[in-house]
């Protein structure tokens, strides 16, 4: 009898620790939606520090490292091209700082018309590397934090006008932002899984092609890495044959043969995530007509 009560006690009591639990996270929630304009307000400053101190870091690059990495660059039209157009005032050296950022990380489709920079990008030293990936991470951050605080601003908006009387056509615009919201949502979590679990099989049948190869070396395995390797083959896979022959003439075969409902599995939800974004610019300027 006393073992039952004894037993009774304890679960009553771990019951009332899970209410406490709930209770204490209520009260963060509602304490951090009385300040949700300050947090808001920090993380946009953030996002504006970051880019600036991003910004000065190319700066001191291009008038401190930026002599010792171009040396490395002997065979690349585009390096050299780029030092003579953008010249040695600030803004051309930070130009030509980015430029070799680029060839060092993610790039631009043209500049894959010059195979031989990205070749002896790789075979940059790691000291001068360093030089060119804090940028770079930099603004990813930065990224991050504004997608954070444009998903704030967002939910305080909805808040707002579902607060709100609404009538007809704001119910319609409304309804047609969660729409494209939620399936947006759904197409960036299936590429996050092709990224996870399709992206070795898919890479593999490209496996002469560089850029697929060297993707694989310098991006590395995170998330951005593996999204950036999958928009990549989009790009290669729809790409036309003159393209391929002066960027990737190894991997024409490959890219001709790749599997037919492979390629749709690549190509179809990266352009359907292309096409979501122009819908979110379209529906603010819809809003903007509203006056919603």
């Amino acid at each position: 009898m006393l073992g039952r009560h004894s037993g009774l006690h304890q679960r009553n009591l771990h019951t009332l620790g899970r209410v406490h639990w709930a209770v204490d996270i209520c009260e963060g929630l509602l304490l951090i939606a009385a300040f949700t304009d300050h947090i808001l307000l920090v993380l946009w400053g953030l996002v504006f520090l970051l880019l600036l101190l991003s910004q000065a870091v190319i700066l001191f690059a291009g008038y401190r490292r930026l002599d010792q990495i171009e040396v490395h660059f002997t065979a690349s039209s585009l390096v050299s091209i780029s030092r003579k157009i953008a010249g040695n005032g600030p803004i051309g050296r930070m130009k030509r700082v980015r430029l070799v950022g680029a060839l060092t990380g993610s790039f631009y489709q043209h500049q894959m018309l010059d195979p031989r920079a990205f070749m002896e990008a790789e075979a940059l030293p790691n000291p001068l590397r360093k030089w060119l990936a804090i940028p770079r991470r930099l603004i990813h951050t930065a990224i991050f934090l504004a997608v954070l605080a444009m998903l704030g601003n967002g939910g305080l908006y909805f808040h707002e006008v579902t607060a709100s009387a609404m009538g007809d056509s704001k119910l319609v615009y409304i309804a047609a932002w969660l729409a494209l919201i939620s399936s947006t949502a759904m197409i960036i979590l299936f590429r996050v899984y092709l990224g996870y679990f399709k992206l070795e099989e898919m890479e593999a049948l490209l496996g002469t092609s560089y850029f697929v190869g060297r993707n694989r070396r310098v991006m590395g395995d995170g998330l951005y890495a593996r999204h950036y390797r999958l928009t990549h083959l989009s790009l290669l896979l729809s790409a036309g044959q003159k393209f391929l022959l002066d960027t990737d003439p190894h991997a024409i075969n490959e890219v001709e043969q790749f599997p037919l409902h492979l390629r749709r599995l690549i190509v179809i939800p990266h352009r359907m995530l292309a096409y979501s974004f122009l819908g979110f610019f379209a529906l603010w300027f819809v809003g903007r007509y509203l006056g919603a």
